[in-house]
């Protein structure tokens, strides 16, 4: 996540977040709440984080994460009951989380939206 990027970029360079945010033109807490994803980036952050911290933009944007296959990916067909029965405990489960409290969230919806864009073009 770019938040983490950026803490650890500014971290070795030995900066305080005081120092980031005064050169940002901003106040700490607003600095605190970009790095700990309280605040989307906007295009105008990631270009003045990216002077200030002396790293290319696409370093800041870069993913440090992978997805990885499953080791227990079912093989055998699903009918679609138990399909919709397993996307409602897994919206529940979504529904009873706070999103700005887990990094994962963004990945997360992509994945749904991503799912739902295939369910469209299954015939």
């Amino acid at each position: 996540m770019p938040e983490t990027i950026i803490r650890k970029v500014r971290e070795q360079r030995n900066y305080t977040q005081e120092f980031v945010a005064k050169q940002m033109g901003i106040s700490q807490n607003a600095y605190s709440k970009i790095e700990n994803g309280y605040t989307q980036l906007t295009v105008r952050h990631i270009k003045d984080l990216s002077k200030i911290l002396e790293v290319s933009i696409m370093e800041l944007l870069r993913d440090d994460f992978e997805i990885h296959r499953p080791n227990n990916i079912q093989k055998e067909s699903v009918n679609k009951e138990n399909l919709l029965m397993s996307l409602d405990k897994i919206s529940d489960k979504i529904n009873s989380k706070h999103p700005q409290k887990h990094d994962f969230y963004p990945i997360v919806m992509s994945l749904l939206q991503t799912i739902d864009t295939t369910v469209d073009n299954i015939h």
